[in-house]
């Protein structure tokens, strides 16, 4: 039986659907429904119901997820402890990022561990804090960083940077020119420019905005949009406001392209690792979280 069927089995069975499988082993979709398919033939039984555009496990197919979630399990004890012997750090590790920390912080922290460890296969995927702490609960990624508190109690969450968030503004708004501190309240009097639902810079901010006695239905959102980088060319371009992360406007100021004004009260909120609490840990997985709180503590 090949180790391939089963892995593709096995990503389905967490994830539920076909699609998001494909998505996440870089297959076609026609493709992993071929290899679920060969798997049934080999068993002599279905795995998966598909009713209504609806997938969920047959008996028989909750059984091999089990049988597979431990084999899959003493592969990895088995490659760490023989590396453990050898002493090689090699391997693949699958990491996953909100949008924010993939496109500003984590390349230059995977590119000076790639250059420590070249024998290491890094994959990278982005999403929305939300979808990469899913990503992590079904197995997905190994390794998850994300912007937004972490409530799952099976997974380990460890905070590794604290990152300020300031209200952002293109430089001949109002409130650059009064150069003061701005309370909440000032920020529900002009258009808002906001990151989607699911988002942790969103979460953040909103939690922020109820602890000042604000709600968040007071808000005059202008736009919702999915990036950094869009949500900052709709502030140059004078469209409303925003709060984000100062680490990611350096470029901006220096051409004075925008302004930033510091929040009073002042917000931060932290940039966390998250994994699976029952996960075998795999000697990459430990250097490489070594590597990061090292990497965050000399550029905090």
């Amino acid at each position: 039986m090949s180790d391939r069927r089963l892995k593709v089995f096995h990503t389905v069975a967490k994830l539920l659907s076909f699609t998001k499988a494909a998505e996440a082993l870089h297959m076609t979709q026609p493709a992993v429904t071929f290899q679920v398919r060969q798997l049934e033939e080999y068993f002599n039984t279905r795995l998966f119901d598909r009713t209504h555009n609806k997938v969920s496990l047959t008996p028989a197919g909750e059984r091999v997820a089990e049988f597979a979630e431990r084999i899959f399990d003493l592969y990895a004890e088995m490659e760490n402890g023989v590396r453990d012997l050898t002493g090689e750090i090699s391997g693949a590790l699958t990491i996953g990022a909100s949008t924010t920390i993939a496109e500003y912080m984590l390349p230059a922290l995977l590119g000076e561990f790639k250059n420590k460890y070249p024998d290491i296969n890094l994959r990278l995927k982005v999403s929305n804090s939300e979808g990469i702490v899913s990503m992590v609960e079904h197995n997905v990624i190994d390794l998850g960083v994300v912007e937004s508190p972490v409530s799952n109690k099976n997974l380990i969450v460890e905070v590794c940077h604290d990152d300020q968030l300031v209200v952002v503004a293109e430089p001949n708004h109002e409130l650059c020119r009064r150069g003061e501190r701005v309370k909440a309240a000032d920020i529900v009097k002009y258009p808002f420019v906001s990151r989607e639902e699911g988002s942790g810079t969103r979460d953040v901010i909103m939690q922020y905005l109820i602890e000042q006695k604000i709600n968040p239905s007071d808000m005059n959102f202008s736009l919702e949009l999915g990036s950094p980088e869009a949500i900052k060319g709709a502030v140059e371009a004078g469209m409303g406001i925003t709060i984000i992360s100062r680490s990611i406007i350096d470029k901006e100021l220096k051409l004075d392209r925008l302004c930033e004004i510091q929040l009073d009260p002042p917000l931060s909120r932290p940039f966390s690792f998250v994994r699976q609490r029952q996960k075998f840990r795999v000697t990459i997985m430990e250097e490489l979280l070594e590597f990061a709180r090292a990497y965050f503590k000399n550029h905090a």
